[in-house]
């Protein structure tokens, strides 16, 4: 007897059975009104073939792809290692950093990267680029803030203040490190000014008694913008006999109107602050006595003078800042102001930020309570592209560019297309040059340095 093949319907219902007896084993449920195994098969079945199909096509791209180098790729870059190379023509030459690859490709484009193997078989060159130019172009910080801290090391930081807490409103006597200590500063109101400790007068007005200077870096004094010394302005006829009007009052004698002190002189009165008129009394003696007051409508019938250069002196002595109160000294200068004196600059005292909590490198010029800049604290992968400015009424339109990076070192950009090329903002940030000029200096960023051919770098002396 010929055995009749399955009809698709006897297999379907064969099937169905199955799944059945499967889901009452399974779900204890021969009902069956619903097939979530079923489901899960599907389920299996569809993620398996994605996972196949991604796979496939990982490797096709690869194959595509491949490990070579792109064809369009000015500057490429080894996966092993991480050595650099740039293309001139049909060559692939080696260089020893980004800055020096991207002026000689005259372009910020980043690196494609590559196997070694595959950059092994195209035609190389010999080593171009520019010896300790920087290995990487950071991210650009804007309307940065300068600042300068000295305590037992000088610490420049860039970016944003971290000194806005301390003490601004007290002076500090400072001394310059190791330029004598008979040069002294007074740092008050953002500007600084000397002062002659051998001067008895000047100690007594500024109430200098028994204070220490505080030896800070000539980085720090070369921030704050210098006035006229402190000092007893000359008076012409000092001691003579003054206006009619005043009975009893001479030439340089320090009066009181309504709590405010002016000088007697030859051209009228002088309004002058509590400094100044100290200064003058404890100069030209009027025997211990103190000011003599007068009546404003004596004021009203003199001239007003403007004589005496004593603009610039603080109004008030205050309590000055000296070694023996243990503060740090810290100068902040940000762009913005103009005017003899600057808004910009202003010096605080107290515990630097930059000893805990703030990331400082130390610089290889380091020298301790020396004259150098010993620290920099500028965020890492950040950089400064700045035009030199002075420190006070300077936009910094005509100064030179340089590039600072997180490391603090400076190096000069050669023009316009360099800073293109190296990828820098169009418009450059405006840093105060007494900085600049303190931190350590880079090579020279352009074009022709970076396109010179070698066979080797140079060995250091």
């Amino acid at each position: 007897m010929v055995r009749q093949p399955a009809t698709r319907l006897q297999l379907s219902g064969q099937r169905l059975l199955a799944r059945r007896m499967m889901h009452a084993l399974v779900r204890r449920d021969v009902a069956m009104f619903d097939d979530p195994l079923r489901a899960q098969s599907i389920s299996l079945v569809l993620g398996g073939v994605l996972a196949a199909l991604v796979l496939v096509a990982g490797i096709v791209v690869g194959l595509v792809r491949g490990a070579g180098v792109p064809d369009s790729a000015p500057i490429v870059m080894a996966r092993e290692t991480g050595a650099l190379y740039v293309r001139v023509g049909d060559t692939l030459h080696p260089v020893p950093n980004l800055a020096s690859a991207r002026l000689v490709a005259r372009s910020a484009a980043a690196p494609a990267p590559a196997d070694q193997a595959s950059i092994a078989t195209l035609k190389r060159g010999p080593l171009m680029g520019i010896p300790g130019a920087p290995t990487s172009i950071g991210v650009p910080l804007h309307d940065p803030v300068w600042t300068v801290c000295d305590d037992d090391r000088t610490v420049v930081a860039v970016g944003r203040s971290d000194v806005d807490h301390l003490d601004s409103s007290r002076p500090v006597l400072v001394t310059p490190r190791g330029e004598g200590a008979a040069t002294t500063y007074l740092l008050y109101d953002g500007q600084r000014s000397a002062v002659d400790l051998r001067n008895v007068a000047v100690v007594r007005a500024l109430r200098l008694d028994g204070i220490v200077p505080v030896p800070v870096s000539r980085t720090l004094l070369d921030v704050v913008p210098e006035v006229p010394a402190i000092a007893p302005p000359s008076i012409a006829g000092a001691g003579t006999p003054g206006p009619a009007s005043l009975t009893g009052a001479t030439i340089g004698a320090v009066v009181s109107v309504g709590g405010e002190r002016y000088v007697v002189l030859r051209e009228g009165l002088q309004r002058v602050g509590e400094v100044a008129a100290d200064l003058i009394r404890y100069t030209y003696d009027t025997g211990g006595r103190p000011p003599m007051t007068i009546a404003p409508t004596a004021v009203a019938a003199l001239p007003v003078a403007d004589v005496l250069p004593v603009g610039t002196f603080p109004r008030h002595a205050g309590t000055p800042v000296g070694a023996a109160d243990g503060h740090a000294v810290c100068a902040r200068w940000r762009p913005g102001g103009s005017g003899p004196t600057s808004s910009n600059t202003v010096v605080s005292v107290g515990e630097s930020p930059y000893r805990n909590g703030i990331q400082v490198t130390v610089l290889a010029q380091a020298d301790g309570a020396g004259p150098a800049v010993d620290g920099v604290a500028i965020p890492g992968g950040a950089s400064v592209y700045v035009r030199s400015a002075r420190i006070l009424g300077d936009d910094g339109a005509g100064g030179a560019r340089f590039l600072v990076t997180d490391m603090g070192v400076v190096f000069g950009v050669h023009d316009d297309d360099a800073a293109k090329f190296l990828g820098l903002s169009d418009v450059a940030e405006i840093a105060p040059w007494p900085i600049l000029a303190n931190l350590p200096r880079g090579p020279e960023l352009g074009v022709d340095a970076a396109s010179v051919v070698r066979d080797g770098l140079p060995t250091p002396s």
